[in-house]
């Protein structure tokens, strides 16, 4: 099942234009890209490559693929120390990720702590004759290619070639206070979603998942922080509020005393009792899963891939989990305690049909209303709907089809969105990669664009709907803020 996986995503993310010839030796890194160097105090130069052993790791920041890989290049930078110099180049797929701010902000994000190129016009994609994302090619001390590796799970193999190739690097020299450091002292950190509950122990509150703080939050409808759940050390435990584990946590949902959360990097779904200040798992063993078609698994046997999203369905029977990094939609069984699948083969594309035989692209934000339940596929800049055992695309059109356009499908364009908030009439977007905010009318079937001032979204990552204002998790922006549906005033909440 796992290499049906990575091939499917492979063939999937091949670009359209042909590679140029391979080059030899660290000369096309030299230069930074296009775009430069990020992550560094300073430039690197072709003597901080030679000698050492060499890991390029190709990605874009908005693959989930990409992001599973993250631990497994920090494992390795741990294990080989100044022997490796890892460097990552960012070859972007969407426009929107090819500005060198939002690639450094992704790399702080991923807490990645070696060199980025900002390889924006392809020219080391293509020296290197790169097909796919993600991509790890590894060069000897002279600059020469040993291997390269395709999709994810390759951490055994890379150490096994890194192993044997150790006699070779002679580099002893410590490239001490390369990396940048990040922004500190910010209340929030890369807030990746909200969840509301009119009622709870503190009254009303917006809980926001503040993911950089690998945290969740209760804040008032005055911006006031009233709990804090979670140490703020990255890690996995469960426990009292003060000493529980997150590892970037994002999808949130709400039913009474009880708070669900998509631990992303952990792989699990968490439950907190919010009456007993306790956390506990609900989901997940802790490992990257496979796409998985097996019905009413045990919950905790269930190998989770990158849930993003949560979404309580079934009159609350059922916890729907965006399983972004299978391409699939999962249900919890809250009862039994079970995972079945609820939609998506497992195969990543825009293929509409039976749920369980469709094809999702990285489903990143669901909303449910009446019988429905409305999703966003960020990888195809899609909506869609799964109603009655069936899904179907609202907006989008492809893998490589994206932009900012208004009306209704196909003509109609979005692109990375990663948040949504659907009610009886309307669907509000949180359309990530454009900083915008769409609004789809569900009679009309037309997606239009809320008025906003220039600037004022960085990056919005989710959205809550309360009456005509829309409150909006503006993760590049570390903010909450207030946004009136009329006039399109903001105002921040935190």
């Amino acid at each position: 099942m796992r290499l049906f996986h990575i091939l499917s995503f492979v063939l999937l993310c091949l670009l359209t234009h042909a590679p140029a010839a391979r080059a030899q030796g660290f000369e096309a890194l030299a230069g930074g890209g296009a775009g430069g160097w990020l992550n560094v105090t300073r430039p690197l130069h072709l003597e901080d490559m030679q000698g050492r052993l060499v890991l390029l790791d190709f990605w874009t920041y908005g693959c989930i693929n990409c992001m599973q890989i993250v631990p497994d290049l920090t494992a390795l930078e741990e294990q080989f120390g100044d022997k490796l110099l890892i460097i990552g180049v960012h070859s972007a797929k969407f426009e929107g990720e090819r500005e060198n701010a939002r690639i450094l902000a992704a790399a702080k994000r991923f807490g990645l702590k070696h060199p980025v190129i900002n390889d924006s016009d392809y020219a080391i994609w293509n020296a290197f004759g790169v097909r796919a994302w993600p991509m790890q090619i590894l060069l000897g001390p002279d600059g020469k290619e040993i291997s390269r590796y395709a999709g994810e799970g390759h951490r055994a193999e890379i150490a096994a070639d890194l192993e044997k190739a150790l006699p070779l690097a002679t580099a002893a020299t410590p490239l001490t206070g390369l990396i940048a450091g990040g922004e500190e002292g910010k209340p929030l950190s890369y807030p990746a979603r909200l969840a509301y509950a009119d009622q709870s122990p503190w009254g009303a509150l917006f809980f926001v998942a503040d993911s950089g703080h690998n945290r969740v939050l209760g804040v008032d409808l005055s911006g006031a922080i009233k709990v804090t759940i979670g140490s703020g050390t990255a890690g996995f435990a469960d426990g009292a509020f003060a000493t529980a584990q997150f590892n970037h946590p994002r999808g949130l949902s709400v039913a009474g005393n009880r708070l669900y959360v998509a631990d992303t990097g952990n792989h699990r779904i968490r439950e907190i009792d919010l009456g007993a200040w306790a956390v506990t798992t609900i989901a997940g063993t802790g490992e990257r899963g496979s796409y998985d078609t097996s019905e009413h698994t045990p919950a905790r046997s269930a190998g989770l891939a990158s849930p993003w999203d949560v979404e309580l369905i079934d009159g609350g029977k059922t916890l729907a989990i965006a399983n972004a990094g299978t391409h699939q939609i999962l249900a919890y069984d809250i009862a039994a305690k079970t995972v079945s699948v609820l939609a998506g083969s497992g195969r990543e594309d825009i293929d509409d049909g039976k749920a369980q035989k469709a094809a999702l692209a990285q489903p990143s934000g669901l909303s449910a209303s009446g019988e429905s339940l409305f999703f966003v596929d960020a990888e195809s800049s899609a909506l869609r709907v799964l109603q009655s055992g069936r899904v179907k695309t609202l907006i989008g059109t492809g893998l490589f089809d994206f932009g900012l356009r208004d009306g209704t499908y196909p003509q109609a364009m979005m692109q990375h969105p990663q948040g949504l908030y659907a009610d009886a009439h309307r669907i509000v977007i949180a359309d990530t990669y454009n900083n915008a905010l769409r609004i789809y009318d569900r009679k009309e079937g037309r997606l239009s664009t809320l008025p906003l001032a220039p600037g004022a979204l960085n990056e919005p990552g989710d959205v809550v709907v309360i009456g005509d204002t829309a409150y909006v998790a503006d993760t590049g922006a570390h903010a909450i803020r207030a946004i009136d549906l009329k006039t399109g005033a903001s105002t921040p909440l935190l």
